[in-house]
């Protein structure tokens, strides 16, 4: 959806074009057996395992399918709760404002399935919520993963809240008129760009996944997290938070803007600053889903972050 934003805002656009928001080197595995699934208000859960508990965010338009195999990676030594968002993945929308009633669902699910102290492991607009519930509830929490999922849209920050509603009410009216054919067309030239994936084969297969969302629900997601800003509630982040910054170096060829891993690094670190218990590392090459183009560097990254916070 970075084009559509990128069309609707002159300033900072170089920086968002160049910029991945929101998997790639085989075809997509077949979904793991579920243990149990129950629906939470909005959200829908599916639990995995058994173990300390991690709980899995989608990105926008996104669905289980993008935790398949973090899930089968995961589950012999955890319990693993992955949530589906309203209006995504042919699920039916829901009444806004969505970032609050996920979290209400969100804390409510926790509360009644007795899930104590989760690790959430977000993409993309997942880690921009696990860093919403970080603000809420750190002592709920036994720490926070954000796989390019950040407290603004990167490059916005220079942006004034009338500009972020501006260019989001824009590009919102523009997904809520489309149709499924128009929303497929998109996704498929999105999910071979930066915001996708390196193997382009399994860029269209997800693209077919991705254009099962609803497409008013897909532009009501995005105006809230397009003009949310959370930055200002960072220390109260008392967990330790995870950052993961996905890059490759050729996406950037013919870029206006060229920067390196390391740069990237640090530029996540200044969004994300006020966070105590920050940790940001690079992932490469990968482009927005990295646990799909880089699953065994994925994998050891989010090991050792939950061993180290059991």
């Amino acid at each position: 959806m970075i084009r559509l934003l990128v069309r609707s805002l002159g300033v900072s656009a170089a920086l968002l074009s160049t910029v991945p928001l929101g998997a790639s080197a085989a075809s997509l595995s077949t979904p793991p057996n579920v243990d149990a699934s129950f629906d939470a208000g909005s959200i829908q859960v599916a639990r995995y395992g058994k173990g300390d508990a991690v709980v899995l965010l989608p990105g926008l338009t996104a669905g289980t399918w993008e935790w398949y195999d973090t899930i089968r990676h995961l589950a012999p030594n955890h319990t693993v709760y992955a949530v589906s968002l309203p209006g995504f993945d042919g699920r039916p929308g829901a009444t806004p404002p969505l970032f609050d009633r996920f979290s209400s669902d969100f804390w409510s699910f926790i509360a009644t399935q007795h899930v104590a102290r989760p690790v959430i492991v977000g993409h993309s607009l997942g880690g921009t919520l696990a860093i919403m519930l970080g603000e809420q509830h750190p002592d709920r929490l036994r720490g926070i993963v954000a796989l390019d999922g950040m407290p603004l849209f990167p490059g916005m920050e220079r942006a004034t809240p009338e500009q972020r509603a501006q260019a989001s009410e824009s590009a919102a009216t523009q997904i809520a008129a489309e149709s499924h054919s128009q929303l497929l067309d998109y996704e498929k030239g999105y999910m071979r760009s930066a915001g996708g994936v390196l193997d382009p084969a399994l860029a269209d297969q997800l693209a077919e996944l991705e254009a099962r969302s609803d497409p008013p629900s897909v532009a009501e997601w995005l105006r809230e997290d397009f003009t949310a800003d959370l930055r200002p509630d960072l220390a109260k982040i008392t967990v330790p938070l995870l950052e993961i910054a996905p890059y490759n170096a050729p996406d950037l060829a013919t870029a206006p803007v060229q920067y390196t891993a390391d740069q990237k690094v640090q530029y996540y670190g200044t969004l994300l600053a006020g966070a105590p218990k920050l940790q940001v590392v690079s992932i490469s090459p990968a482009r927005h889903f990295a646990m799909f183009d880089q699953p065994e560097q994925f994998f050891a990254i989010l090991d050792g972050f939950l061993a180290k916070n059991r």
